[in-house]
């Protein structure tokens, strides 16, 4: 499957740590998948080592991610509650208001019935095809996926940084079906410890791949030559 095909050529070419994160919306689970529990970003560091987890409303430990990824419905209790915890428990909004503003306001859109599961797989193991291919990289890694997608496009690229890990990993760009990046919020740097404070996920819609993978070999954030130097250029009349 050339998806798995791309999986191994990034791996190689990006000196990757682990692997890129496959991420499907399915009514089945995947065969090769596991039902063990984890939250949602605990989910994408498993996959990155080699894990293929079948993510639904049952085995996802985490409420709020369960909810932005779309496996679970919202009760109006749980957004009192989620109100109360990040502004009176994590202190990450300094009021309610502010709390309301940064869903209100956001792409994430959560997508309620898109399937049962959320399979998380290695790209070069994903048995099925992924909607989003997600990146656990550093800044200097970022900076390259980030000329490989726009070496064909040319196009401004905006990210849309707030709101947790799932929503800019998975939700944002899934509603958007464009790139984002997602720094990791603190909170899934508390739950998932082998996160860097490096690290940050770069999110790429599937159907975008295939532009970033075609690119490798004639653009110098893959494996292409310099053609000129800066130098030689100025020297030209």
């Amino acid at each position: 499957m050339k998806w798995q095909n791309y999986g191994e050529i990034l791996k190689e070419v990006l000196q990757l740590e682990g692997s890129p994160v496959a991420v499907t919306y399915t009514d089945e689970p995947a065969s090769n998948g596991s039902s063990k529990e984890y939250a949602v970003c605990g989910a994408i560091a498993a996959a990155r080592r080699g894990e293929v987890i079948n993510l639904n409303a049952a085995n996802c430990t985490c409420p709020g991610g369960s909810g932005h990824i779309g496996l679970a419905p919202r009760p109006p209790e749980a957004f009192n509650k989620l109100k109360r915890f990040l502004v009176e428990g994590e202190k990450l909004r300094g009021t309610y208001a502010a709390f309301w503003r940064s869903g209100n306001l956001s792409s994430s859109r959560p997508p309620l019935g898109l399937g049962r599961y959320v399979v998380f797989s290695p790209l070069e193991k994903a048995a099925l095809k992924p909607d989003l291919v997600l990146f656990v990289v550093n800044a200097g890694t970022a900076s390259r996926l980030l000329e490989l997608a726009n070496y064909e496009p040319g196009t401004p690229i905006g990210v849309e940084l707030t709101g947790s890990t799932c929503a800019t990993a998975i939700t944002i760009p899934l509603a958007t079906g464009k790139i984002n990046l997602s720094l990791i919020d603190t909170s899934s740097r508390k739950l998932v410890p082998e996160f860097k404070a490096e690290d940050l996920i770069f999110t790429v819609p599937y159907f975008r791949l295939h532009l970033l993978v075609e690119s490798i070999p004639h653009c110098t954030a893959g494996t292409a030559e310099m053609g000129m130097s800066f130098d030689e250029v100025m020297r030209q009349p």
